[in-house]
């Protein structure tokens, strides 16, 4: 395998907890991709992802909302703090799929129910 510059290859097994941490520096690229092979020795990746390692804003913000059903895939489009038609319909969808009041609007419960889901 050729790698390009300054490329940080992290070849590990998980543990059980499926956290790996790396320490990060100033200039390091915060998106990468991450292949998973599930059987040792395979040459090629079972699943890949792409990730992007950044910050949420808080639970209680527009911005934290969005980019909280962004990541578990209820579209809410661009991480911009505006209620748009795309936050609505994200919005609903998490409502409806967690069985709550669906009204599109990220109050209270859907907040209380997105930070249970999400982990924080």
């Amino acid at each position: 395998m050729i790698l390009p510059v300054n490329v940080l290859c992290i070849d590990t097994v998980l543990q059980s907890d499926g956290l790996i941490e790396v320490e990060l520096n100033n200039n390091d690229a915060l998106t990468g991709n991450v292949d998973l092979y599930l059987k040792a020795g395979e040459t090629t990746p079972t699943k890949g992802f792409a990730v992007q390692i950044g910050n949420l804003d808080p639970i209680d913000t527009l911005s934290g909302v969005q980019g909280r059903c962004n990541m578990l895939g209820f579209n809410c489009g661009k991480v911009d703090g505006v209620m748009g038609e795309k936050t609505r319909i994200g919005v609903k969808e998490f409502q409806y799929q967690h069985e709550l009041d669906v009204d599109g609007i990220p109050g209270p419960k859907t907040k209380a129910k997105l930070q249970q889901v999400f982990g924080s």
